[in-house]
C-alpha cells in the first residue's frame, strides 16, 4: 500500500490538469489518493481560469468522443469486407482497431453486416442443395447486400444512434446545436 507521503511526493511533479482529472474522477482513485491530490492543488493555489480551461478541455473531449461515435459510421466498403467476409477470424482485427479507437458505431455496424452477410450466406447454401444453378445462389448472397444495406441505413443505423445518444444523454437538438457549432 503506498503511504500519504509518497503519494505527496508523487502528486507534487504532476501537472495541474493531472491532478484535476484525479479529483474529477475521484471514483476511480482511492480515497487518500483523491485527498492527497485536493490538498497539492489547494497548495497550488490555482485560478478559476485554469479551471475553466480545464472543464473546457473536458467538455471538448466529451463531445469528439460523442461525435465519433455516433457521426462516424463503416464506410461503402466496410460495409461489403464484413458482409461476405463474415468469418469472426477474419475480420477480428478489423473489429478490434474499432475497439481501440472507441467507435462503437462502428463495432456494432460491422456485427450487424457480418450476421446478414452469415445468414444470406447460410440461404444460399440451402438453396444449392435444392439444385438451384450457381449463378442464382450467388446472385442472391451477393444481392443479399441490398436489403441488408437498406435496413441498415433506415432502420439499424437510426437505432443505433438513438441508443448512443442516450447512453450519452444528447437530445437531437443539442446534437444539432454541436454540429452548426463545429
Amino acid at each position: 500500500m503506498v503511504s500519504k507521503e509518497e503519494l505527496q511526493i508523487t502528486f507534487s511533479s504532476l501537472p495541474t490538469e493531472k491532478l484535476m482529472e484525479i479529483i474529477d474522477n475521484k471514483f476511480g482513485y482511492s480515497e487518500l489518493a483523491v485527498t492527497v491530490a485536493f490538498e497539492e492543488l489547494a497548495c497550488r493555489k490555482i485560478s478559476e481560469e485554469e479551471i475553466k480551461v480545464y472543464k473546457t478541455k473536458q467538455v471538448e473531449k466529451l463531445n469528439r468522443y460523442i461525435r465519433k461515435n455516433i457521426a462516424h459510421d463503416l464506410s461503402l466498403s466496410q460495409k461489403n469486407l464484413f458482409y461476405f467476409i463474415f468469418i469472426p477470424l477474419l475480420t477480428a482485427p478489423f473489429r478490434l482497431i474499432f475497439k481501440e479507437k472507441g467507435y462503437k458505431l462502428k463495432v456494432m455496424q460491422s456485427n450487424y453486416y457480418s450476421l446478414f452477410g452469415f445468414l444470406f450466406f447460410l440461404v444460399s447454401a440451402y438453396f444449392l442443395t435444392r439444385g438451384l444453378s450457381n449463378l442464382f445462389v450467388v446472385a442472391f448472397w451477393m444481392g443479399g447486400f441490398i436489403p441488408a444495406y437498406l435496413l441498415d441505413e433506415f432502420f439499424n443505423r437510426q437505432r443505433q444512434i438513438r441508443k448512443l445518444q442516450q447512453l450519452f444523454g444528447i437530445n437531437k437538438t443539442e446534437d444539432s446545436t454541436q454540429e452548426q457549432d463545429a
